[in-house]
């Protein structure tokens, strides 16, 4: 068979390649394996069934026994809601600067603190017991005793906080703890002792507070007006400095000083404007006759013939004129720029050239004569006034503009330097009074900031004594009452039940392994064969009698279908047991109480020898 099997396998595998047929068998190995395995697991539970289902049985069921017994973690919550006004938003609650919203970091730890968690011990009755003096007050043993309860509890609470806005803030407390009896009771009293608290302390405390800035405020008036007619006295008596910024006279002279370099700077650089329109001046101007005038215009004279050289030396210093002007009024250059005095040394080079150059006839005729290419024409001066005496015009107004330009620049350096003396005198002045000067301003200072925070926190004081006269400043609105307490949160049903059938199954396997190791048994020809070394010639098969069948059918029908119930029954009910303790604990309780109950009505039955009815507490249990 195994031949045929491996010429089907070669014909199937021949048509997809040698790499494929590889990788088939190597599966096919594998997948054998695991059968293999599975096989010798199977054989070996089936020669020890029993060595695993009794130590499965026996050690589910104890690990389920036990689980009834572990310890229990039983949680319990509630909350409330924190409504603030908006007027508590910013309510400092200190005379320092802490605000008001610092009351919500420490909530944590007012609510857990000993003292409340004292008064909730007290009201739950769990300090009744504790020894008292004769006034009925608790003895310091009993305090220590007390606080260290309460101090146990406050860790078992936990308290979280979401707060959607300034003006609401939802409170979460959470009891973890192994009784599921106090946890509600707990957590409820802690909300109410926390509110009462809270609400007590906020009213006492807004009293208090608008008592202590009330005195505050009156002295802080005082000590105001007092500071500040010290500050006046010595205001009048020093008038010309400023004795709350001492600083400032070293600004003002600085800033003098630059105005002073600048004034000198414009007044250098419209000097040199002067000066160069001067020279525009003296190179425009020219020799009048005794009758000619401003406003005269030249008779038309002879032909005066002009020069291409000429024409092109006075229209070239008609442009770079006219190109200084425009630099000048557009851009803002001054004479100093490298541009502009690049233009003027153009302008002057050229005037030069004008003034050196031979010419016929007046030079004044010639200097403003229309430009004329051809070589020697014959141009005739109109009777009009000519265009070299309006710029003659413009360049006196301007000479004029600039010379009163200076005037100003010299009072207003006068002005200056006057001031700066002036200033300076104060200096030394306010030096001489530097610390008389600070004191006064400190003084003042201190009195003002006093007198404004006093004054402000009256004004945030008053009406939210009126707000919580009408329980509106901090509002508290309790939630319904705790929820949780009677279903322990660990261990988790499933986690045991799991658990419990793990180490059941562990411990049959391990009993299994070791009955297979300790077994000398020889249950097949072959096993012989290899420990004798010999080979078998025949073997007698195991001579079974009546009494052995009967035996075996027994054992096969009754002891061991028996045996297996017991087993089932038992693992099933310890497991139930385990699982209603955890997710139903009431009805775990009531089943608890059945035995006990029998136990009780039976004994009475005999003790008595009559007929007992059935009491209703063992109806209800069962119900």
């Amino acid at each position: 068979m195994t031949k045929t099997s491996s010429t089907v396998g070669q014909a199937r595998s021949s048509g997809s390649g040698h790499s494929r047929s590889e990788h088939g068998g190597d599966d096919e190995r594998s997948f054998a394996e695991i059968r293999r395995i599975v096989s010798d697991v199977l054989r070996i539970l089936s020669l020890h069934p029993w060595a695993f289902f009794v130590p499965f049985c026996v050690v589910s069921s104890a690990a389920f026994i036990i689980s009834l017994y572990s310890p229990r973690t039983y949680t319990a919550s509630t909350s409330f809601e924190r409504r603030n006004d908006p007027v508590a938003a910013t309510l400092n609650v200190s005379s320092g600067a802490a605000a008001f919203s610092h009351f919500r970091s420490t909530m944590v730890q007012d609510l857990t603190s000993v003292k409340c968690m004292g008064e909730v011990v007290e009201n739950l009755g769990m300090a009744d017991h504790l020894e008292r003096d004769a006034e009925g007050d608790l003895t310091p043993a009993s305090l220590r005793r007390r606080d260290s309860l309460a101090r146990a509890l406050g860790g078992r609470l936990k308290i979280t906080t979401s707060a959607p806005s300034d003006l609401l803030e939802t409170v979460h407390v959470t009891y973890t703890g192994p009784d599921k009896d106090i946890g509600g009771r707990l957590v409820d009293e802690a909300k109410r002792t926390y509110i009462r608290r809270t609400q007590e302390w906020i009213r006492e405390w807004l009293v208090d507070q608008r008592e202590y800035f009330s005195r505050e405020y009156l002295a802080a008036k005082q000590e105001l007006a007092s500071a500040r007619k010290a500050d006046t006295l010595l205001r009048l008596e020093n008038p010309f400095v400023d004795p709350t910024d001492p600083g400032a006279i070293n600004v003002k002279v600085s800033q003098l000083e630059n105005e002073r370099r600048e004034l000198l700077l414009r007044r250098r650089e419209h000097e040199a404007d002067l000066l160069a329109q001067q020279q525009v001046v003296a190179s425009l101007e020219v020799p009048l006759t005794p009758m000619e005038s401003d406003d005269m215009v030249v008779e038309e004279g002879p032909p005066v013939t002009l020069s291409p050289q000429l024409a092109r030396l006075t229209e070239d210093i008609r442009k770079v004129t006219s190109e200084i002007d425009r630099l000048r009024s557009e851009r803002g250059m001054t004479l100093q720029h490298p541009q502009v005095a690049e233009l003027m040394k153009d302008r002057k080079r050229l005037v030069d050239e004008l003034e050196a150059h031979p010419v016929s006839g007046p030079r004044h005729v010639v200097a403003n004569v229309p430009i004329s290419t051809s070589p020697s024409p014959a141009v005739r001066v109109p009777n009009i006034a000519q265009p070299w005496q309006i710029d003659l015009r413009t360049a006196k107004v301007r000479e004029r503009a600039l010379k009163a330009k200076l005037k100003e620049l010299d009072r207003t350096f006068e002005a200056n330097t006057a001031l700066a003396e002036r200033l300076r005198s104060a200096k030394q002045n306010v030096f001489k009074k530097q610390e008389e000067f600070a004191e006064a301003q400190d003084r003042v200072a201190k009195a003002r900031t006093d007198f404004r925070r006093n004054e402000q926190k009256l004004a945030e004081i008053e009406p939210a004594i009126k707000l919580i006269d009408q329980n509106r400043l901090v509002h508290f609105a309790a939630s319904a009452p705790a929820r949780g307490g009677s279903l322990p949160i660990l261990p988790k049903a499933r986690s045991i039940l799991l658990l419990s059938i793990l180490i059941g199954v562990a411990a049959g396997i391990v009993i299994v392994v070791l009955a297979e190791i300790m077994d000398h048994v020889y249950r097949t020809s072959g096993q012989v064969a290899r420990s004798l070394g010999l080979p078998i010639l025949e073997a007698i098969d195991e001579i079974v009698t009546a009494n052995d069948r009967r035996r075996l059918l027994v054992h096969r029908m009754v002891v061991g279908p028996t045996a297996l119930g017991i087993g089932l029954i038992i693992t099933g009910l310890t497991g139930a047991m385990a699982y209603l303790s955890l997710t139903r604990p009431t009805t775990y309780e009531k089943l608890r109480k059945i035995p006990e109950a029998a136990v009780e009505f039976f004994a009475g039955d005999v003790q008595t020898g009559t007929d007992v009815n059935v009491p209703p507490k063992l109806i209800n249990d069962v119900s």
